[in-house]
C-alpha cells in the first residue's frame, strides 16, 4: 500500500475478493496481469466473473496468455488501454446491482478506469485497485488544459503549449491526473535540474 502525507495521493491496496459481491469485474493493463491472475485464483469457483485486459504496457509483462489459460471464459483482450477503458464503459452501462470492481494496471490506466467507475456511482468500498508496473504518470496543464501520458520526469514539456512544467505530488480524482504547473513563470528559461523520478 503506498502510505503518503499528501492527501489527494491515491492509495492502492492488494487485490482481495469481496465476498458480498454478485458479479466480479476484473479490468487489467499491462502487469496488472498478475494481479488478476492471483485475484482470480482466490474468487470462489461459483462466482459470477468477467475479465477485461489491455495488453498495452509502459513497460510491463503482457500476461494475456496466462489469462486466457486461467479458469475464466469470459475474458476480453484489447491492444490498447483506451480500448479496455471503453469496453469498461461498455460493461459497467449494463452492470447490476452487487457489482465489484477490481482494477490493476500503471498509475494513468487506474485513473481512467476510475474516471468511467465514478460516472456509475461505484462506491469506493466497490472499487478496489492495485498499483502495478510503471508509476510513469498522466500530468495536466493548469495553463492549457492538456494531458500529458507517461511522464517520467519531475519537469516535463506540455505537449499542449509547450511549456515546461514542474510535476507537482497534488493528484485531481476528477482529471485522473498530476498538476503540472510553469516551472519557470518567474525566471523564463531557468530550469531545474530534470530528473527521472517516476519509472
Amino acid at each position: 500500500m503506498l502510505v503518503t502525507g499528501i492527501k489527494s495521493r491515491p492509495v492502492y491496496t492488494t487485490l482481495t475478493p469481496d465476498p458480498g459481491g454478485r458479479f466480479h469485474l476484473l479490468a487489467g493493463q499491462g502487469s496488472g496481469g498478475e494481479a488478476l491472475l492471483r485475484l482470480l485464483a482466490a474468487l470462489p469457483g461459483a462466482a459470477a466473473v468477467h475479465v477485461l485486459y489491455a495488453t498495452e504496457s509502459l513497460p510491463g509483462k503482457d500476461w494475456s496468455a496466462q489469462l486466457r489459460a486461467g479458469r475464466t471464459t469470459d475474458l476480453r483482450v484489447y491492444p490498447t488501454q483506451a480500448e479496455a477503458v471503453s469496453a469498461l464503459d461498455r460493461t459497467l452501462a449494463g452492470c447490476v446491482m452487487g457489482t465489484r470492481l477490481y482494477l490493476a494496471g500503471s498509475e494513468c490506466f487506474l485513473g481512467s478506469a476510475l474516471q468511467v467507475a465514478m460516472r456509475y456511482s461505484l462506491n469506493d468500498d466497490e472499487v478496489q485497485r492495485e498499483h502495478c508496473g510503471s508509476a510513469a504518470r498522466r500530468v495536466y496543464c493548469i495553463h492549457c488544459r492538456a494531458s500529458n501520458e507517461n511522464v517520467k520526469t519531475n519537469v516535463v514539456r506540455c505537449g499542449g503549449c509547450e511549456r515546461h512544467l514542474l510535476v507537482r505530488d497534488h493528484y485531481s480524482r476528477r482529471l485522473a491526473a498530476y498538476m503540472g504547473v510553469m516551472v519557470d513563470a518567474e525566471a523564463p528559461g531557468e530550469l531545474p535540474p530534470i530528473k527521472e523520478l517516476f519509472t
